[in-house]
């Protein structure tokens, strides 16, 4: 499992904090190290200490396939919303 740091300009091999559509859940986006597009974490699990279920396949046209863990992640705080 492979960690990655925080970056709110969503620079490749980073996460960013953000709020769901209806508010209720925090998620993150995170841009994918290989082709550099970011995708959205809604449909995945973040649980408190970061770790990232199931593993996360880029959504585009790519072959990033990895169980992650987003360094900094605590639950109840914001994140960089």
């Amino acid at each position: 499992m492979k960690s990655y740091p925080q970056n709110n300009n969503y620079k490749p091999g980073t996460w960013k904090g953000v709020k769901s559509n209806d508010s209720l859940k925090r998620t993150a986006a995170f841009t994918c190290p290989k082709c550099g597009n970011a995708c959205s974490l809604i449909n995945h699990t973040i649980h408190s200490d970061g770790k990232v279920s199931p593993s996360l396949v880029c959504p585009h046209d790519c072959d990033f396939h990895e169980f992650i863990k987003l360094e900094g992640w605590q639950e109840g705080d914001n994140n960089g919303i």
